[in-house]
C-alpha cells in the first residue's frame, strides 16, 4: 500500500546521504548506455517478484472495494504510465493469485494518483539488482528533488504525499528487458481523490 507521509528528516537524511557520500549512489560506467525498456509483465498485470505489489493500493468506492470490472479508464502495465498520467489502481484475483490492476484515467476525472516524473536507475547491463531497498531509497531521493519544481509547493507542507515505482529484480536483470525505469507518484495525504492536475497545484 502507498505509504502516507514520508517524514521531514527520512528524507532529510536520504538527501544528505545521496549528496554527502558515495554509499547511496550507484556506481555507474562511463559508457552507460539508455536501458531498453521491454518489460516482462503482461499489459494490465501488474505483479511484484513475490507475486503481490507492495506499491498497490485498494480502490473503495460506495458499496466497499472495487473489483478491476468496475475500474474506469484504459488497462495498462503501471510500468507503462507516463509523466503526468492519472491513474488507479485496485487489488483483484487472477487465478487465485493476488495483482494489482491499473487504469490510466483522465486528470478531469476523480482518480487516486498521478505520475510526475521518470528517470532510470543507473546500472549498466548486465548488473545484479542491487535490492529493493538500495532502488528504493535512490528512487525516493530522486523523486523528492523534483517534487517542489513540479507541483510549485515544498513537500514537507503539502497536501499530496510522494512513492514510488521501482523494476523488479526479474526485470532489472533480465537480458532482454534491461528494465530500470522508476516512476515518482503523488497521491493525497487524506486518501482523498485528486480532480485536476496535480502539476503546478501549489497543493
Amino acid at each position: 500500500m502507498f505509504a502516507r507521509r514520508l517524514t521531514t528528516a527520512i528524507l532529510l537524511a536520504l538527501v544528505l546521504n545521496a549528496c554527502g557520500g558515495d554509499a547511496a549512489s550507484p556506481e555507474v560506467d562511463a559508457d552507460t548506455t539508455t536501458p531498453t525498456t521491454t518489460l516482462l509483465l503482461t499489459p494490465t498485470e501488474d505483479v511484484d517478484v513475490d507475486g503481490v505489489d507492495t506499491a498497490a493500493t485498494t480502490t473503495t468506492g460506495p458499496d466497499g472495494p472495487l473489483l478491476a470490472a468496475d475500474l474506469l479508464g484504459e488497462p495498462l502495465n503501471k510500468h507503462a504510465l507516463e509523466s503526468d498520467d492519472c491513474f488507479a489502481q485496485v487489488d483483484d484475483l487472477d487465478q487465485g493469485r493476488p495483482v494489482t490492476r491499473t487504469t490510466r484515467l483522465d486528470c478531469g476525472d476523480p482518480h487516486e494518483f498521478q505520475v510526475f516524473h521518470r528517470l532510470s536507475y543507473p546500472a549498466v547491463h548486465p548488473s545484479i539488482f542491487p535490492g529493493d531497498n538500495v532502488v528504493r531509497q535512490f528512487a525516493i531521493e530522486s523523486c523528492y528533488r523534483e517534487f517542489e519544481t513540479w507541483v510549485g509547493h515544498e513537500y514537507e507542507t503539502s497536501i499530496l504525499d510522494l512513492d514510488v515505482f521501482i523494476p523488479t529484480q526479474e526485470n532489472f536483470e533480465d537480458n532482454n528487458a534491461r528494465y530500470r525505469g522508476i516512476h515518482c507518484i503523488v497521491d493525497r495525504v487524506d486518501g482523498e481523490p485528486m480532480i485536476g492536475t496535480a502539476r503546478n497545484s501549489g497543493w
